[in-house]
């Protein structure tokens, strides 16, 4: 066989349940001169079967089978079988979208670099899709023929399967990964500093699983074998940053070190048996003392944990390892003020008195204490906007005699609004008054003042003797994303959002272009539009991903006495044709509409929308959605039911939502995923189905866990996930934005406080 051009290594261990979703977007890829070589690393379930599958079914996959040695030799066997041009690694749970391989092989050969790297984003069913913590500051801007000596930032990148290497590279090098865990670093790091040059794509070139429940430092069960082998990797990289790094890159991967592996190792404190405190110190030691750090610029808790473990202070390592996992740093943690230094603040954290940790330390001064807002409902009344959300004094606790006032901003002018307070969640996980709603008549306030847009929101708020004062707030995640807008008058669209720094704003939209229907007909979106400009033309273009290229349908345009009428008819097959996935675990792709006229380009509003307008395209679905800017969308992916409407029925909770007949429902449930795990229970419900339409309804005290467990500090003691069986597998239920514009939905039930919600694009139902 002729040589390939990429040889792609799939070592695999116990994955049974992951290894298909894998290989096939890896089987998807739209470059196609490839090979994939697995590698059976003795895995103990039935994964060799889906292996061998592949190999049948495409010639390109081959399989190596050898006793279980770990995942680095793993991988070193793999590349020995490897004989392409370039090499690159993929974990046997993960996923690879569809386009990354073409984006990345094609850099590579446009530059002459050693290596490319690319973004990567987290996922699971429950969480959605989210970016990757450690790879966002690397991989935030498109770089081509860089170094790490010219952007030490890319310490932080230090996974391999995110890269693709020239092979010649690599074998000039004489890469191998060692036989311990935490093999990625001393890999990646010395080939940033060997290399020539690397590429840097910020767009999603690799999907990274999660538990179900969440991934974090307080869920990992200690192992001294594992700590160990954290510290050996660790040595090994700091060996080699000795030998070859400049300044700049040392100091930045020795900040790396104690911001994530230091806390790694105190938090093991909490767990860690009698036996192994003594030599789970001595490893803590053997680390630290080889970083140099200026430790004054972490933040307060972590010096702590620092000061505690070189000195070696076992049992302030205990209670400072507890502390965080039983959630004392939910917010900030909690701060009171020092009697001799009124202007100072101390906090509530263990050791005081005790630690060789600065006093400072456990200071906080007065400037640290900030205004902290968030949205979390928007609704309207005719042409009054009301906004529910939360303010609070960042580390204080709120008390029952503090004062908020509240004032639209107008330019320069601040116009009072009557402020109700009430208890919510706050930023510690507690219930108190930090709950705040205010009501604005746009109309009323139009003809008092000449309006100056975008409009914001003040807060002002005394906590005791601390005062604070700042703008509103972005939303917090969920249903405040999706606001409904309102027409101040017939030229002037008035949409709720997220302005500039974080504040949240009403933006004005003149003469918008807007939707005024939508339906799907004989295999196409028909599309209604208004438009205030007599037109000649019009077109529909649906904006996609290269090399996908973009869609013109060509739209009838109607004279009409407010200006111009637009229908276009979308067909479902040419929507979908050439074009692929976003990203390979929804398998659904998110595509920007435009009207482009003889009067320029516009967007499409839609200000009546009541829910998404979709259509069968064999195993597809099409469908007409809204942005959370209330703009008109097009999406494409599986025919996967979706939750349009709630309510609460009494003391149970109804959720109502639309099915497909190319992919049908089997079953419905809420699951609790527990701390730390992909295990779950599982809420008993009735679900009736009829016509398209579906409903799950489930008692309160379903919901109600016997024994509170949030997955992590400061979660809700219980929370559930609106679950959907299908021949393709369990899926999360998607929430339209038709139902997360009306979200959150509160209720009481047996003594506990209730909330529907949604998450990462869910259906999710919270109790505290």
């Amino acid at each position: 066989m002729p040589t390939p051009l990429l040889s792609i290594v799939v070592p695999y261990y116990g994955v049974e349940a992951y290894l298909h979703d894998c290989l096939e977007s890896l089987r998807r890829q739209t470059l196609t001169d490839f090979e994939v070589v697995m590698v059976d690393d003795g895995s103990p379930d039935n994964s060799i079967e889906i292996a061998e599958r592949f190999c049948a079914r495409d010639e390109r996959f081959k399989l190596v089978i050898q006793e279980n040695q770990g995942l680095g030799p793993a991988r070193n066997t793999g590349t020995a079988h490897a004989h392409g041009e370039f090499i690159t690694y993929v974990d046997s749970d993960d996923l690879v979208p569809f386009n990354a391989y073409a984006q990345m092989v094609g850099s590579l050969q446009r530059t002459g670099s050693s290596f490319v790297l690319g973004n990567a984003k987290r996922f699971s069913r429950t969480s959605g899709v989210r970016q990757s913590w450690t790879h966002q500051k690397p991989c935030a801007t498109p770089r081509l023929a860089t170094h790490v000596l010219e952007r030490p930032e890319l310490v932080m990148d230090r996974m391999v399967w995110n890269k693709v290497y020239r092979r010649s590279f690599w074998d000039e090098y004489g890469y191998a990964f060692p036989p311990i865990r935490y093999e990625d670093y001393p890999v990646t790091l010395k080939a940033h500093l060997d290399a020539l040059t690397v590429d840097v794509i910020n767009t999603p070139t690799y999907f990274w699983r999660e538990r179900e429940s969440g991934d974090s430092i307080t869920q990992q069960v200690f192992r001294y074998d594992n700590l160990l082998d954290r510290v050996v990797s660790a040595e090994m990289v700091l060996d080699i940053l000795d030998q070859q790094a400049s300044p700049e890159v040392r100091q930045a991967t020795h900040d790396y070190f104690t911001f994530i592996d230091v806390i790694a190792l105190a938090q093991a404190f909490a767990v860690v048996p009698e036996e192994d405190v003594e030599r789970t110190i001595e490893l803590g030691q053997r680390l630290v003392n080889r970083l140099q750090v200026n430790i004054g610029s972490r933040p307060r808790f972590d010096q702590i944990q620092w000061h505690a473990l070189r000195a070696g202070d076992a049992e302030l390592l205990h209670d400072l390892a507890v502390f965080r996992d039983e959630g004392g740093l939910v917010g900030g943690g909690h701060v009171h003020r020092r009697r001799s230094r009124p202007w100072e603040f101390d906090a509530d954290f263990p050791g005081r008195g005790r630690s060789t940790a600065p006093a400072k330390t456990y200071a906080y001064p007065m400037t640290s204490l900030r205004l902290r807002s968030t949205v979390d409902h928007v609704a309207w009344m005719g042409s009054t906007v009301t906004l529910r959300g939360t303010a609070e004094i960042s580390h204080l606790p709120m008390v029952a005699d503090s004062e908020l006032e509240a004032s639209l901003i107008n330019g320069i002018q601040r116009i009072p609004l009557a402020v109700k307070r009430f208890e919510t969640v706050d930023q510690h996980a507690d219930r108190t008054l930090v709950g705040f709603e205010v009501s604005v008549d746009l109309e009323q306030v139009d003809k008092e003042y000449e309006l100056v847009w975008p409009l914001r929101f003040e807060l002002d708020l005394r906590v005791g003797s601390m005062r604070r004062k700042a703008h509103l707030g972005g939303p917090r995640g969920g249903s405040p994303n999706y606001p409904h807008g309102h027409w101040l008058s017939d030229h002037e669209w008035i949409q709720p959002g997220r302005g500039t720094k974080g504040a949240y704003v009403l933006h004005r939209v003149a003469d918008p272009v807007i939707v005024t229907g939508a339906s799907a007909t004989d295999g196409h979106l028909v599309l209604e539009c208004l438009s205030p400009d007599r037109l000649r033309r019009a077109d529909v273009v649906i904006a996609r991903t290269a090399p996908a290229t973009p869609v013109t349908i060509a739209a009838e345009v109607i004279e009409d006495e407010r200006g111009s009428r637009v229908i276009a008819r979308i067909p479902g097959e040419q929507a979908l044709e050439g074009d692929y996935p976003d990203d390979p675990f929804t398998l659904r792709s998110v595509r920007a509409l435009r009207l482009d006229t003889d009067l320029g380009s516009h967007n499409l509003t839609w200000p009546a929308h009541h829910g998404a307008v979709s259509l069968e395209s064999g195993d597809e679905l099409v469908s007409l959605v809204r942005t959370p800017f209330g703009l008109a969308n097009l999406t494409h992916g599986p025919a996967n039911p979706s939750a349009v409407t709630a309510r609460v029925d009494g003391s149970d909770l109804v959720v109502e939502g639309v099915e497909w007949s190319s992919l049908p429902p089997t079953a419905f449930s809420w699951r609790r995923f527990l701390p730390g795990s992909d295990d779950y229970a599982e809420a008993s419900c009735d679900v009736v189905r009829a016509d398209g339409r579906w409903q799950v309804t489930v008692p309160s005290a379903q919901l109600i866990p016997e024994v509170d467990q949030p997955i992590q500090p400061g979660a809700p003691a219980g929370e559930w996930t609106l679950f959907v069986e299908l021949a393709t597998g369990d899926q999360a239920v998607a929430c339209q934005a038709a139902l997360a514009s009306v979200l959150p939905l509160d209720w009481e039930a047996d003594g506990r406080h209730l909330t529907l919600t949604t998450v990462a694009e869910t259906v999710r139902a919270q109790v505290r």
